[in-house]
């Protein structure tokens, strides 16, 4: 049985056992229940809470999310170390819960390594090397969890026929577990960083990426290629689609909302901060950019994803991008994507706690869920097997509602309260009626909490293994089905 399946079982018998709740009531819930005045303090009435509607089609299902969706991106470089080993448990329990994946390796590391089937020195001494038994060891790993992999190749040294080899090595190897050969790292950034002249530009670009295609296409000709895996400029991306790219398997793209870099002022609209990380503007700016990115890829008939993307650029922002506020962004910003009919997204990260990498090696010996993980946990509970639908939000508050029609019927509706306290109370409109309606909260202590974080009840156990453990019933209203959103939450409403 699928772990949606399973998971959802366990839901409905759990359910059995809560008697229905009307939880329509402007009440705190349980989970953060209302704290009694002391003896200095006078208890005041609280306002009442805006009432968010929310209106869904569930007869007019749109995008089918791909069962791949979701992906995790590290730097090249990593392989040569041995975290990707299928001894390492934990981890693999973490990726199985996220369903099935895509693990991408490239960054700004693929432009300083060199692959090396024949044991010879580097030509460059502080690079990093790829061995066969790297290749090897991450094949085992990602064939063990399911996920595909997308594998990068240097292309700042203008290497092809490197290239070349290192793509007829995997793919000969694990050709089914390969989704593409991604060829260079951010290209619109080679004139800024070095790699390239100054006066290097998109169809330079093209020259050399054409003559890697080629190199690799010798070696196999059916090896899937991915590109231009920009960055700095959409204009680069939709540039090159507009060439000749009918080579293209995956046409990747790399967004950071934000930047973690000391030299971004607090005033700059990608100041890497929780309110920025969470406006309604730094969304509509993303949304805007994911809009003319999308609509690119889509003349050109490629699937695009995004294969490199966090909060913030430069490593993410200790107490920004390693907190709850990017659990409920990550989830936003999965469903966003998913809207515009992108392919998948990679979540760029390493091995370091205080950054932004949703699974990080604490004391450099346990893998351990950050709270971005909880995020992309709460998007794949909710768009497994599933295609998009119609919902329309009625609010001046900064929340988001999704909702998903899966395969087995059930209606999935995500709302996400990206407030700091402002709590809401949600009518949803399923547009038919249900036999049954459960609930599964995502919350912690605060919006920049590291710890304490909750999906249904319950923490992403010591062995990376999830269970929920706290479902709500509730029975629908004259009004449809009305649940409180706590400021700084996500809900997952699950409607059969």
């Amino acid at each position: 049985m699928a772990r949606w399946g399973i998971l959802l079982a366990a839901i409905l018998i759990l359910c059995q056992c809560v008697p229905a709740l009307n939880i329509a009531s402007t009440q705190t819930p349980p989970l953060q229940p209302a704290q009694s005045p002391t003896p200095t303090q006078t208890a005041t009435a609280q306002p009442p809470q805006e009432l968010v509607v929310v209106n869904v089609s569930p007869h007019q299902p749109g995008y089918r999310i791909p069962a791949n969706f979701l992906g995790l991106s590290y730097e090249a470089g990593m392989l040569a170390q041995d975290d990707f080993d299928t001894r390492s448990t934990t981890f693999i329990h973490l990726l199985r819960d996220l369903g099935q994946g895509v693990l991408r390796f490239g960054g700004d590391s693929v432009e300083n390594t060199y692959w090396d089937n024949y044991n010879q020195p580097s030509p460059n001494p502080i690079a990093r090397t790829i061995r066969p038994a790297d290749l090897d060891r991450l094949f085992a790993f990602a064939k063990q969890v399911n996920w595909g992999i997308i594998l990068g190749v240097n292309l700042g040294d203008y290497l092809p026929q490197m290239a070349a080899d290192e793509a007829w090595y995997a793919l000969n190897k694990a050709r089914g577990q390969i989704v593409a050969i991604e060829i260079g790292n951010e290209p619109d950034s080679f004139a800024l960083n070095g790699l390239r002249p100054k006066t290097w530009g998109v169809q330079d670009f093209r020259s050399e990426f054409d003559a890697y295609v080629i190199a690799i296409h010798e070696a196999d000709p059916d090896a899937p290629i991915a590109g231009p895996a920009t960055s700095e400029s959409p204009l680069w991306f939709s540039q090159f689609l507009n060439g000749d790219s009918t080579h293209l398997a995956l046409a990747t793209h790399h967004i950071y909302p934000l930047n973690a870099s000391a030299s971004v002022l607090p005033t700059s609209h990608r100041y890497a901060s929780i309110s920025q990380l969470l406006s309604a503007d730094t969304s509509a700016r993303i949304n805007t950019e994911v809009e003319a990115l999308a609509g690119a890829a889509a003349v050109q008939h490629f699937p695009l994803r995004i294969g490199e993307t966090n909060s913030a650029s430069h490593g993410g922002k200790d107490g920004v991008s390693n907190v709850f506020a990017s659990a409920l962004w990550g989830s936003d910003y999965l469903f966003m994507l998913a809207t515009h009919g992108v392919a998948g997204a990679n979540f760029h990260g390493d091995s370091e706690c205080t950054g932004y990498t949703a699974i990080c090696l604490a004391a450099g010996q346990h893998f351990h869920a950050q709270p971005l993980y909880y995020g992309m946990l709460f998007f794949h509970l909710a768009a497994e097997n599933g295609q998009l639908v119609p919902a329309t939000i009625q609010t001046s508050v900064n929340v988001t509602a999704y909702a998903v029609m899966g395969d087995d019927k059930s209606l999935r509706v995500a709302l996400i309260n990206k407030t700091e306290d402002q709590d809401v109370t949600v009518q949803v409109n399923a547009g038919q009626a249900y036999q049954s309606a459960s609930i599964l909260s995502l919350t912690a202590p605060s919006l920049a909490a590291q710890d304490g974080i909750t999906f249904g009840g319950s923490a992403v156990a010591a062995d990376g293994s999830w269970t929920p453990t706290a479902i709500a019933t509730i029975s629908p209203s004259e009004k449809g089905y009305q649940v409180s959103l706590p400021a700084a939450s996500a809900l997952l409403l699950i409607l059969r």
